[in-house]
């Protein structure tokens, strides 16, 4: 199953890069596909592989927080964006986003995605090798739109590069991401 994740992230790669270089109408569903395989192979790895190490109580603890870490990933990335701008618009500049879970860091999907892929494995039994797939695939993806992508099709993306961390946030994204909720 580990070998799946990365299938899925071409999608995403592909994807940003029709954005920034393409602009071809066709592959603006690169971004859905991806998910629909990042999902697919996530439930597959659940049911085919189970391989979780912990006993039942910590598992739905661990599965209870994984839904945390869901609904966070999800938020970031599908609620605290407008969809439309962020997923179907492409070729064109837009703004970037600054405040709530993005003053936290510039990657807020990825920084509630490790968390929710280690608590899978914890939790639901995917293997450890297909989250530690994900999330390394998904943290090379975050690197490739913040160097080539975000640049080009976000405006004020530069000077928000400056000021917000890139992964870990701070003290002070921290107080700026509650301040601006």
């Amino acid at each position: 199953m580990a070998l799946w994740a990365p299938l899925a992230f071409a999608f995403f790669f592909l994807g940003d890069a029709n954005d920034v270089l393409f602009h071809r109408r066709f592959l603006r569903f690169c971004f859905p596909l991806g998910l629909l395989l990042l999902v697919i192979y996530t439930v597959l790895s659940a049911v085919i592989e189970p391989s979780s190490p912990l006993p039942i109580v910590p598992r739905l603890v661990c599965g209870a927080f994984a839904l945390v870490f869901l609904l966070l990933t999800l938020y970031s990335l599908f609620f605290a964006l407008p969809v439309k701008e962020a997923y179907a618009t492409q070729g064109e500049k837009r703004s970037v986003r600054t405040g709530g879970v993005y003053a936290l860091c510039r990657h807020p999907g990825v920084l509630f995605f490790i968390p929710l892929y280690l608590l899978l494995w914890l939790s639901a039994g995917i293997t450890l090798l297909f989250a530690a797939t994900a999330i390394l695939m998904n943290i090379l993806l975050a690197f490739y739109e913040d160097i080539f992508v975000f640049p080009k099709v976000l405006d004020g993306y530069d000077n928000y590069r400056h000021n917000t961390p890139f992964l870990i946030p701070n003290p002070t994204s921290i107080r700026s991401c509650f301040s601006s909720i």
